[in-house]
């Protein structure tokens, strides 16, 4: 089976030796005064190629959530509009 890894945010991005580097965290915990503990998880390693293309791959997922975004508000407006139009 394959492993399933749960990623709160990526930090420390570096290049080292060829290769991009970066840290995978996750969340543990708050502190006293609620700054959020985090914790280095795995580290993940790729090629400048594999990162292009993970850029890439990511860049088309924003859009497409930036779309149905727009598109959820459209059509939540819609009733809006209508029942607007019919209490003149």
């Amino acid at each position: 089976m394959m492993e399933q890894i749960f990623i709160d945010s990526i930090s420390n991005v570096r290049m080292v030796v060829g290769t991009i580097r970066m840290d995978a965290m996750n969340i543990t915990g708050q502190t006293d005064d609620k700054k959020l503990q985090v914790e280095k998880r795995a580290e993940i390693l790729m090629t400048p190629a594999a990162f292009s293309q993970v850029l890439r791959t990511f860049q088309e997922v924003e859009d497409k959530i930036k779309k149905q975004a727009e598109q959820q508000a459209k059509e939540s407006q819609a009733p809006a509009a209508k029942a607007k139009g019919k209490k003149k």
